[in-house]
């Protein structure tokens, strides 16, 4: 058996799991690779010195559960990596893992695939009330009664906020469905729009009152906090609905709850919210036309296998010297030697 000189941590948890075996092999003669326990919240204090003090001589960490702020960084005295098992890093102070020299990586487009299906199960499933009819009739007994009279995708406007590749991906299935597809996003031309047969918006609020669906696709950044806010709302068509797979706090929840109880939106399906898991004071959560999922976007197998996959060759590039492919920040190497 080979010797393996550096350590990796894989924080996870029941609800948060990790491919340890995919990880175990492509770390496989550089580094031992070892679970350890997580909660996926913001910790206390004393908790950040506890799971920094637990993780400090690790090399790499391999991260899914967990949220890194300065007061678990700056006790990783022996981490040099830290790869982010999906493609949102909003979990990992990147600034100042940076200033303490220490790689964040992330492993973009990995679980593309089931975000896309996700957001397209759960639009289907706004216009159609399918989870809400099939509950009525296992738990209620019911059956005419369940049987709701839903609408149809076709000849709808699909207004898309961001147009990366999960965007592009519901795009096709949209059109697929015969939707009529738009989006908004400044990093990417009207020609390169036009060319996926997609209307090209340059402002967010002309999108939003043309929409008859909005869907999310954007990152989580201090830029994107609530930009769909009481005032963008207002600007939505009446009954529209608003599809968000991609991070609770893109949604100023009060207003969307407001929204939504006065009649102006139709529905919305939630897989990310902004306190995850929701308290059990979320009005959100009483609505019949909200659909509410355990941001379980990415959680497909084939998902999980790809990004345990990509975020650890992430950490073996540093461990091997080298500047991970999709590293995120551009740390002084002061550690990663």
């Amino acid at each position: 058996m080979s010797h393996n000189p550096y350590r990796v941590a894989v924080t996870s948890s029941s609800d948060f799991p990790v491919r340890i075996d995919i990880a175990e092999k492509a770390l496989s003669g550089i580094a031992q690779v070892v679970n350890e326990d997580m909660p996926f919240r913001s910790l206390s204090p004393e908790e950040e010195a506890q799971y920094g003090e637990r993780l400090a001589d690790y090399d790499g960490l391999l991260v899914r559960a967990g949220v890194f702020s300065e007061g678990v960084l700056k006790r990783l005295k022996s981490v040099k990596v830290i790869a982010v098992h999906g493609a949102g890093v909003d979990q990992v102070d990147v600034a100042c893992a940076e200033r303490l020299g220490i790689h964040v990586a992330n492993a973009p487009g990995c679980n593309a695939n089931a975000v896309v299906e996700l957001t397209m199960g759960l639009m289907i499933d706004l216009v159609r009330r399918i989870s809400s009819s099939a509950v009525r009739v296992s738990r209620d007994k019911e059956w005419g009664e369940a049987r709701y009279l839903g609408s149809e995708l076709s000849g709808r406007t699909l207004g898309l906020v961001g147009f990366g590749r999960i965007a592009r991906g519901v795009a096709t299935r949209a059109q697929a469905f015969s939707m009529k597809v738009s989006a908004v996003d400044p990093y990417v031309s009207a020609e390169q729009m036009a060319s996926e047969e997609v209307r090209c918006y340059s402002n967010l609020e002309d999108l939003l009152s043309a929409s008859d669906i909005v869907s999310l696709h954007i990152p989580a950044v201090p830029e994107t906090h609530h930009l769909i806010n009481e005032n963008r709302i207002e600007v939505m068509r009446q009954g529209a609905l608003l599809v968000n797979t991609a991070r609770g706090t893109l949604v100023d929840e009060k207003a969307l709850y407001k929204a939504l109880n006065s009649g102006h939106l139709g529905g919305a399906a939630l897989d990310v919210l902004e306190e995850e898991p929701p308290g059990s004071a979320n009005p959100l959560m009483a609505l019949d036309s909200v659909i509410v999922t355990p941001h379980l976007g990415g959680s497909t197998r084939e998902a999980l296998a790809a990004i345990a996959q990509v975020a650890s060759e992430q950490i073996r590039s540093v461990l091997e010297g080298e500047v991970p492919k999709y590293a995120v920040n551009c740390p002084v190497p002061n550690r990663a030697q």
